[in-house]
């Protein structure tokens, strides 16, 4: 596998206005991504974009962008939600880092999507 640029991601992400980018779970966010492998952030792109590499022009070429929304209001055992056509990670309100990472490891590692029989 090849790297992945996630600062390139950043950059390009569209982060929900509620975030800022400098909410602690958004920071948590990008560290856990940061320590992931390789093969781990392929898993997390698969889940956001349904692909597992970056787009051939980078990510600011990414449509719609890589954007990142809240689930406010919802449990934080709930696992991360995707909507892959839309690029979208969309996070419950996970009251730790430690928490952030082990529901995104397993949502990323479940293989779940949806079938259209």
């Amino acid at each position: 596998l090849s790297p992945v640029c996630l600062g390139s991601l950043r950059r390009a992400a569209s982060i929900n206005a509620e975030y800022m980018g400098s909410q602690p779970l958004i920071k948590w966010l990008w560290e856990v991504l940061e320590d992931y492998d390789d093969g781990q952030v392929s898993k997390f792109l698969m889940f956001v974009t349904s692909c597992s590499r970056a787009p051939l022009l980078g990510f600011k070429a990414l449509e719609p962008k890589f954007g990142i929304m809240s689930l406010r209001g919802r449990s934080p055992e709930m696992l991360p939600l995707a909507s892959t056509c839309m690029n979208l990670l969309k996070l419950p309100p996970y009251q730790t880092k430690a928490q952030l990472r082990a529901k995104l490891t397993l949502a990323i590692n479940a293989n779940a999507g949806f079938d259209m029989s």
